[in-house]
């Protein structure tokens, strides 16, 4: 039995259905809704059967009731069939009109061109118009089998699964497609504990990382980003941005605001959610961060963005966590500091001096090394992140006694967020509990 799908059609489509025998077979051919014929065998073992059966077909069809494989005809042979690379496209591209956030339409045209390229080595589908249900059904229980073998986290493999049906459902709601074969695919269960990270370092971290010997080979001031980090509870992007004329030096009130500076992306730089706030640098950062405030006003400072034609351009700002610009360094004949995007390596070179990272086993160490002999971050478990260090100021503050309200507007999110994803892993006071148990439930009258 062959499974009907229902499609929007308009109220003038009333296709004629003609038969015609061919090689003593039944044959018959129509229009559908974008003109093109569809020929295909004729439903019947006799001319009788072959009519009465052509006359529900044009009853079904005028109601948009379409066999698959008719479906996969209409889409193929419509002016908006295209690839799935070129699905993704658009859908990117509508992001960025739409202002979404650099990283976060950046994150998902890199995780949708893995499954792009996941589809077409795996399945043999290259266009959109080629997806069925079943193969959105075997892409959801793939993705199941790699999380049961341990290849993946079921976060990994629920994230995964709801971008593709966001990708499809967007492509749906813009007439892109006709019909979407991932709308009645269940999404993947997660618990609540899987989808939210609540690893807050303990202070005791603080004192080790700081009297780490590691010194950045370009100066990159890792130790005083981590401090900073904890003692602000910034995200790790707003430190990066942070310039000089960004803070009032003698009471510490820093503003994270949008603002013109040279970015990856263009001469705008505006904070999550474009949420304008004030926060407040501690005193003691404060005279941590002095002499990479001098350092930023007695030299030149740059960061790399583009122009209007793409290409790279240097703007000069006063930035503070910087490194040295070798290629410009070396063309002035003095140094030049420059803003950076990725400080993975110096996280991990300054968790693994502190004692605080974890090796990993590696089978082939011996390429995995720095030219000055140092090990990269690869070869080790970093057990903090950079936005680990913003839930540790939270826990601090909590302990501290700041209220819900303070923290979340320090932070920079609703209380409810603060709650339930910055308040780290809950501890059980097993001493009360045992009390309560053993003294206070069953205590004999």
């Amino acid at each position: 039995m062959y499974e009907l799908v229902k499609l929007d059609v308009s109220m003038e489509y009333f296709p004629k259905v003609y038969i015609f025998k061919k090689r003593d077979k039944w044959h018959w051919k129509f229009q559908l809704p974008n003109g093109h014929w569809f020929y295909s065998k004729a439903a019947g073992e006799n001319e009788r059967e072959v009519k009465e059966n052509a006359r529900i077909k044009e009853r079904d069809l005028s109601k948009g009731l379409f066999l698959q494989k008719e479906l996969s005809k209409l889409q193929a042979t419509s002016h908006q069939a295209y690839s799935l690379l070129d699905g993704i496209e658009d859908y990117i591209e509508s992001l960025i009109l739409e202002n979404a956030a650099p990283k976060y339409y950046k994150d998902s045209l890199k995780e949708l061109k893995t499954i792009a390229k996941q589809f077409r080595n795996n399945y043999k589908i290259e266009m959109i118009h080629e997806i069925k249900d079943q193969d959105a059904r075997k892409y959801r229980k793939d993705l199941l089998i790699r999380v049961k073998k341990d290849e993946m986290k079921r976060v990994s493999a629920f994230k995964k699964l709801n971008l593709i049906k966001r990708l499809f459902k967007w492509l749906k709601k813009n007439k892109k497609i006709l019909i979407d074969p991932w709308a009645e695919v269940d999404r993947i269960t997660v618990s609540k504990d899987e989808k939210v990270r609540r690893v807050a370092p303990p202070k005791e971290i603080i004192p080790k990382l700081m009297n780490a010997d590691y010194k950045h080979r370009f100066g990159f001031p890792i130790k005083e980003f981590a401090y900073g980090l904890y003692r602000t509870g910034a995200r790790k992007e707003e430190l990066l941005y942070l310039e000089v004329q960004d803070v009032d030096w003698e009471t510490g009130l820093w503003k994270i605001h949008k603002k013109r500076c040279p970015t990856k992306d263009g001469m705008t730089w505006f904070p999550k959610y474009g949420k304008n706030r004030v926060t407040i640098i501690p005193k003691d950062l404060l005279k941590l961060l002095k002499p990479l405030v001098d350092r930023a006003m007695n030299n030149r400072v740059v960061g790399y963005t583009k122009d209007e034609k793409g290409n790279e351009k240097i703007v000069e700002a006063k930035f503070i966590f910087t490194m040295r610009d070798r290629s410009q360094s070396l063309l002035d004949g003095a140094t030049v500091y420059r803003r950076i995007d990725n400080i993975r390596g110096a996280w991990g070179g300054l968790f693994i001096a502190a004692g605080i990272a974890e090796p990993k086993l590696s089978s082939n160490d011996s390429t995995k090394r720095y030219l000055d002999g140092t090990k990269k971050r690869s070869d080790y478990k970093v057990p903090y992140t950079r936005h680990d260090m913003r839930r540790g100021f939270n826990v601090s503050a909590l302990e501290a006694g700041m209220s819900l309200d303070d923290r979340a507007l320090l932070l920079g999110h609703a209380k409810e967020v603060n709650e339930s994803h910055y308040c780290g892993k809950s501890k059980l006071d097993t001493e009360k509990i045992l009390n309560i148990v053993n003294k206070k439930m069953w205590k004999k009258k």
